[in-house]
């Protein structure tokens, strides 16, 4: 550790030449887009992506700037609860019931933590406070239940069947305690102790119309248990990616506007949700292997031998979010307030590390920090994704069929997870910075 007098003094950033060590920074990006268009038209078909969108982006509240992001999070939330009903209805016997139950369970919570954490930035953020569409318990306390909580979420109803009742009320009970924070709450039919106003949640999250568009084009002709339970999973990855995309344009907005804090604390939002998709894709090692199989043959989910792109790239939502994450990247040096150097020299890792150092601007070490954290999640899903895919079809499949792969003629999901670093600015600042203090003896100079 540094010894205990170094804030005392300044460091010395520059090193002899010779000393530094070498690091070759290129920056060579995997070139990604999306699967053919035919194969994008039917994974939006089967998924009532269209229908969704239109959900995602209508606007029932134009003085709520949140609702573009709150509302799709919702709507994913919503799916989840249909997916709790689903694992808690298969009559299969082979069915592995706790361990679906503790993962739904899980799922839920972890997306009931992002939704309120969404809530209580939303509240400390002036361009977005005010304009929450809720109902206040002390208007009417003679009718309260019927105005201020969820008549059409499925969650209260789950929270009353046999079955369910454990699951559904533990959930009930992580809202209680994740809105504490916020000055409302989602209005679940949770116990809302201290009486605060409760978010429209019917009028916000539209459940009906959600759970209309829980029938699959293929129902009638898949005789497949699992049909619904892949329908339902990427339904909620949908969703939160599109939640991400709507960050990310309020994160660049905020950048050009120098609320630099604030777009730290959706940066950290995104990061999350990276994480999250991680755990939605997991839910894949749960189903039923053989049915699983058979549900891909019956849809035509195959990779076909000219189509390159892996699975998961049928999503253009997907795709775009990647791309906006990488381009982060191009706001390093505005954040840290220097040009770039024509002729390649070090002025962007120059000013990453006197302002590691100096800790005047705190708020740009945050979002840089928040920056390089998606950066690490968004490669960890990828690179779980390859994992979860050749677990559930195959290496070959995996593989886009492709059988002796080397290294330089890797799949696509393991480029994007080997790729260098997209701040190489950043690595070489840190890099330095730890070199210096290693070569000083553990003391400032």
């Amino acid at each position: 550790m540094p010894a205990s007098d170094m804030s005392s003094k300044s460091p010395k950033l520059s090193i002899p030449a010779k000393s530094l060590p070498s690091l070759q920074l290129p920056f060579r990006t995997t070139d990604i887009s999306h699967a053919a268009p035919a194969l994008c038209a039917a994974y939006d078909y089967y998924l009532s992506l269209p229908q969704l969108r239109t959900l995602w982006n209508s606007r029932d509240f134009p003085d709520w700037n949140n609702e573009p992001i709150l509302k799709p999070a919702l709507q994913a939330l919503e799916v989840t609860f249909r997916f709790l009903s689903i694992v808690f209805s298969d009559p299969r016997p082979h069915s592995n019931r706790r361990e679906w139950y503790r993962s739904i369970e899980s799922l839920a919570i972890h997306q009931i933590e992002i939704i309120a954490m969404l809530c209580e930035d939303e509240e400390l953020n002036p361009q977005t406070r005010g304009g929450v569409p809720t109902a206040d318990l002390t208007v009417d306390t003679t009718n309260n239940e019927s105005r201020s909580y969820s008549e059409a979420s499925l969650l209260p109803r789950l929270a009353t069947w046999y079955k369910s009742k454990d699951v559904a009320q533990r959930i009930l009970l992580t809202v209680e305690c994740q809105m504490r924070r916020c000055s409302y709450t989602l209005g679940l039919g949770e116990p809302n102790l201290a009486g605060k106003p409760s978010l429209l949640y019917d009028r916000v999250c539209r459940p009906s119309e959600i759970h209309a568009l829980k029938t699959t084009p293929y129902d009638e002709r898949v005789e497949n248990y699992e049909n619904h339970a892949v329908h339902a999973t990427h339904q909620i990855a949908e969703s939160w990616i599109h939640t991400s995309r709507m960050l990310l344009e309020r994160i660049t907005d905020a950048i050009l506007s120098k609320r630099l804090e604030q777009a730290a604390e959706d940066c950290h939002a995104v990061e999350r949700i990276w994480k999250l998709l991680a755990e939605v894709e997991d839910l894949h090692l749960m189903m039923d292997p053989d049915e699983f199989l058979r549900l891909k043959n019956q849809l035509s989910v195959r990779s076909s031998s000219g189509e390159t792109a892996s699975f998961c790239f049928r999503s253009k939502e997907l795709v775009e979010l990647t791309k906006m994450c990488r381009d982060l990247r191009h706001r390093v040096p505005e954040i840290l307030e220097v040009e770039v150097d024509p002729k390649g020299g070090p002025r962007i890792q120059e000013a990453a590390m006197k302002l590691y150092v100096s800790k005047s601007s705190f708020e740009k070490v945050h979002l840089l920090q928040a920056m390089q954290a998606i950066e690490a999640a968004m490669k960890r899903f990828f690179y779980a994704y390859k994992q979860v895919l050749t677990v559930v079809m195959g290496s070959s499949e995996a593989n886009g069929n492709r059988v002796g792969l080397s290294c330089d003629s890797c799949d696509s999901l393991t480029q994007i997870f080997l790729e260098p670093t997209y701040f190489p600015s950043l690595d070489a600042a840190k890099t330095f910075l730890g070199y210096l203090w290693d070569n000083n003896d553990h003391k400032w100079p």
